[in-house]
């Protein structure tokens, strides 16, 4: 009985929400006025993105270590490079420690997908590989893509802000 008067109220509710919601509306809000209105020829003050930052947040330290003695350890992002002030000399080095970069951290995923294969395969079917091994490492091949990614994002950033502001070209 109860359950019946329970499912009743239910749909009750269920059809009665539709229209509570079309009644309720929201008060129009009283418009600011200028005190004084912006003098003839001035322009809002520039807005410069020469101190934009592409993410940078470190990753835990752990994720980088040697994990269950799997003898991987993640490769060091290249240091961020300065486009604004950098020599075309930098920005090349940036390039190049980029592109090392990537190397290694293929090296370093191809490492840990080698320890969990090897793992794998030595498991038998009473004792299969731990899920949180397996998930972990995961984590770390995911970790280090988006490092690889991190890393091509910061040199595009500074390849930018150089052609930009620092190459010295002169505008055409």
């Amino acid at each position: 009985m109860l359950k019946r008067i329970a499912i009743g109220a239910g749909l009750l509710a269920a059809l009665a929400a539709p229209g509570v919601l079309l009644v309720a509306k929201a008060a129009p809000q009283p418009v600011a006025k200028l005190s004084s209105p912006p003098a003839a020829g001035k322009s809002f003050a520039a807005i410069c993105k020469s101190g934009e930052v592409v993410d940078s947040r470190p990753d835990p330290a752990w994720v980088g270590q040697s994990f269950a003695r799997d003898n991987c350890t993640a490769p060091e992002l290249p240091a961020p490079v300065n486009g604004l002030t950098a020599s075309r000399e930098q920005i090349v080095a940036g390039m190049a420690a980029t592109k090392r970069y990537a190397a290694l951290s293929d090296a370093y995923q191809r490492c840990i997908r080698d320890f969990v294969a090897a793992r794998q395969s030595r498991a038998d079917a009473d004792k299969p590989v731990a899920l949180a091994l397996v998930t972990i490492e995961n984590h770390r091949i995911l970790v280090s893509e988006n490092n690889k990614k991190k890393a091509s994002d910061r040199m595009n950033a500074s390849i930018m802000a150089f052609n930009e502001y620092g190459s010295g070209c002169p505008d055409q």
